[in-house]
């Protein structure tokens, strides 16, 4: 799936039919001060554990696809959203698709369980993620991180989307980078109480 609201500059390369060898079942990310980087550790639903780093120009890129990702999928209920405009709860400054996706985003959010981060792992040596391939479906985003020891897939609800998104913000805040690749709705909406060094929960 080609995505037309980001450049190729700006998203992770995109590719049809990856090896689905490991599959996981959660991720938690902490920001690295003395990298300045993500440090993304990973759990497979047997407990293996792995772990990469991840720059924030690649994290950008990613966000910026899983954002085109949803505002595409969106489009498909954008006139039913502007005929009940009249009656939304949203910001009367936000745009029909705007308030859908705001709703979406509060209603991923209050699904989010709370699950223990995955345990440490030695930092020696841990490899810095280059590309992330992309699969951008209709009712999912499935992600393969490239690691020596072979492919890692996420596979993405809207939901666990709209939650890593979340995650990445306030990670982003903590580390002072950027966050213009968010929309203004998203960045100067609540954090949601969500911490730094937060896990994602994949089903």
């Amino acid at each position: 799936m080609t995505d037309d609201a980001a450049s190729p500059a700006d998203r992770p390369e995109l590719t049809t039919e990856r090896a689905a060898e490991w599959r996981l079942e959660r991720i938690t990310f902490d920001y690295s001060a003395t990298e300045d980087r993500l440090l993304a550790r990973m759990q497979a639903s047997d407990g293996e554990r792995q772990a990469a780093w991840l720059t924030q120009r690649l994290a950008r890129r990613l966000v910026k696809a899983l954002l085109a990702h949803l505002d595409k999928t969106t489009m498909t209920e954008r006139t039913s959203v502007a005929s009940n405009s009249a009656v939304s709860s949203g910001s009367v400054s936000q745009s029909p698709k705007e308030m859908l996706m705001s709703f979406r985003h509060q209603a991923a959010m209050l699904k989010r369980e709370s699950p223990p981060p995955v345990a440490p792992i030695d930092t020696h040596d841990l490899p810095l993620l280059e590309i992330i391939h992309a699969r951008l479906l209709q009712s999912r985003a499935v992600l393969t991180i490239e690691l020596p020891a072979g492919p890692v897939v996420l596979s993405l609800s809207h939901d666990h989307a709209w939650q890593l998104l979340q995650i990445l913000l306030n990670i982003f805040g903590k580390a002072d980078w950027p966050v213009d690749a968010w929309p203004d709705w998203m960045r100067d909406g609540d954090a949601n109480g969500t911490p730094p060094g937060d896990t994602q929960v994949l089903h």
